[in-house]
C-alpha cells in the first residue's frame, strides 16, 4: 500500500451529508469516496490535457496539411508540362 497524507477540507455541511449517504449505501467509508473521487477528477484533468493537445496538434498539422496542398510541386520536379 502506498503511503499516504493527512488533508484537510473544508465542505458545506450538504455536501458531507450526501456524501455520508452514499458512503453508507455502499458500505464504505467517507474517506474511500473522497480519495476515489479525487482520483476520479485527476484523471479527468489529464484526460481533458491530452484531448486539448491532441486538438492543437491536428489544427497544427492542419496549416501544414494546407501549405502543403498549396506548393508548387512543378517547382520541384515532380511535374513536369
Amino acid at each position: 500500500m502506498t503511503e499516504s497524507r493527512r488533508v484537510v477540507v473544508r465542505l458545506p455541511h450538504h455536501f458531507v451529508d450526501a456524501l455520508d449517504r452514499v458512503a453508507a449505501e455502499e458500505g464504505r467509508h467517507r474517506s474511500d469516496v473522497i480519495r476515489e473521487s479525487v482520483e476520479y477528477y485527476l484523471v479527468e484533468q489529464r484526460r481533458q490535457a491530452i484531448r486539448r493537445a491532441l486538438i492543437e496538434g491536428y489544427q497544427e498539422l492542419g496549416s501544414l496539411n494546407s501549405a502543403l496542398a498549396e506548393e508548387r510541386w512543378d517547382l520541384v520536379g515532380f511535374w513536369k508540362e
